[in-house]
């Protein structure tokens, strides 16, 4: 499978022809050479401040991250595993996608945070607002519009914490961010920094632009009039025991009128719940039934809570609807990083509307891939779409 690039290649555009602020590159190989080979063609007209690589845990992806940010030294590397890839051309469990960042138009500076089963949000945010500081000193005059991209171990069950000490340490920076993913396995989610593949481990990258952006939060559910309370749950494990009152898996799968045994994740992705925080509704999503009958859930969840049963709608139609109202805010769209929930995916498959999604993902610029979760301002969420819409070239 050819690469996708943002521009045509350097022996392809016309001498005197400004290079891309940003180059994207995507690879179906399954070889690591070959991706690298693949993804590395994608991004060589560009002259990085920061590379992007988002890899499928389907693939060897060790070996493919080191090689990688070898061919680029100096040059930062962040990124994560998947259980997906987002491009104009699939919406796949498999794939690796790289986004390199020009120095022309972007400056970042990034933070590492690491053995997150023992982290302090107080030495956490002292760790991000040194990066901001470091990012500050050194930015031009002109580059004026911040971001925040938050990547995190997907099964650390930290992400409410990481997301709230960065959205102190960083003043009014808009905040987008995922949970990395392994494909619906739960055994291992990883972190790429600078060619090391890093588990129980976190990333702050803040960036700075010329460009006009935007960091945005999609979901395509609306409430309905069903309640539920949460009355037991390991919030620390995020598993709920009973709802109503009644053990949690056999009042669930009662509400939305199936049997128990025919719980899996793609019945979860048509059938989410809502919680109201701040007066909006975000999903809380569930991840699996365990043999004892309990909810795991991809986001916090707590005691006492009222959740909020919820319905779809159409994910095509939410989706452009969105993102017109963006291009309209900022202008015609260079490209859109997508973080886009593994439940999405899921549910564009079980109705079959797969293949509708790819020219809009083509009308739009996106690029991007599937969580075990997302990050948007202060808050850990799941079964959205969050990202960051970059505008054009003045």
């Amino acid at each position: 499978m050819a690469t996708i690039t943002t521009e045509p290649g350097a022996a392809e555009r016309p001498a005197g022809t400004a290079r891309p602020a940003i180059a994207r590159a995507w690879s179906a190989a399954r070889n690591p050479a070959r991706v690298i080979e693949e993804l590395s063609a994608g991004i060589t007209d560009c002259d990085p401040a920061l590379i992007t690589v988002f890899v499928s845990s389907n693939l060897p992806y060790e070996d493919i991250v080191g090689p990688l940010s070898q061919a680029f030294p100096g040059i930062p590397l962040v990124g994560c595993t998947t259980a997906g890839s987002l491009t104009c051309e699939s919406y796949e469990p498999d794939g690796s996608i790289a986004i390199a960042f020009d120095r022309a138009a972007f400056s970042f500076e990034t933070c590492l945070l690491t053995n997150l089963r023992n982290y302090s949000m107080a030495q956490g945010g002292e760790a991000i607002e040194s990066a901001y500081f470091r990012l500050l000193r050194k930015l031009e005059p002109e580059r004026e519009n911040f971001f925040a991209m938050l990547l995190v171990d997907g099964l650390s069950r930290r992400e409410e914490e990481i997301a709230a000490s960065a959205y102190a340490a960083l003043d009014e920076v808009p905040i987008f961010g995922a949970s990395a993913g392994d494909n619906l396995n739960f055994d291992t989610t990883q972190i790429f920094f600078n060619g090391e593949v890093l588990e129980d481990s976190a990333l702050v990258v803040i960036g700075a632009s010329s460009r006009q952006m935007e960091v945005f939060k999609f979901e395509h559910f609306r409430p309905t009039e069903q309640k539920i309370v949460v009355t037991s749950a390991d919030p620390e494990r995020r598993i709920v025991w009973s709802l109503n009152a009644e053990p949690a898996a056999e009042e669930y799968a009662r509400l939305i009128g199936v049997a128990p045994d025919a719980l899996t994740p793609e019945v979860f992705a048509a059938n989410p719940m809502l919680v109201r925080i701040g007066g909006e509704y975000h999903v809380r999503a569930i991840q699996q039934v365990d043999k004892e009958g309990a909810l795991h859930f991809y986001c916090a969840i707590d005691e006492g809570i009222v959740l909020t049963l919820a319905h779809p709608e159409d994910m095509r139609d939410n989706l452009v609807q969105n993102m017109e109202r963006i291009t309209e805010r900022i202008g015609r769209l260079d490209t859109v990083l997508c973080f886009d929930c593994i439940l999405r995916r899921l549910e564009a498959e079980r109705l079959g509307i797969k293949n509708d999604l790819l020219p809009i993902f083509r009308r739009y610029n996106m690029i991007g891939f599937n969580t075990y979760g997302e990050q948007y301002r202060f808050l850990h969420l799941s079964q959205t779409l969050t990202g960051l819409a970059i505008g054009a070239a003045p």
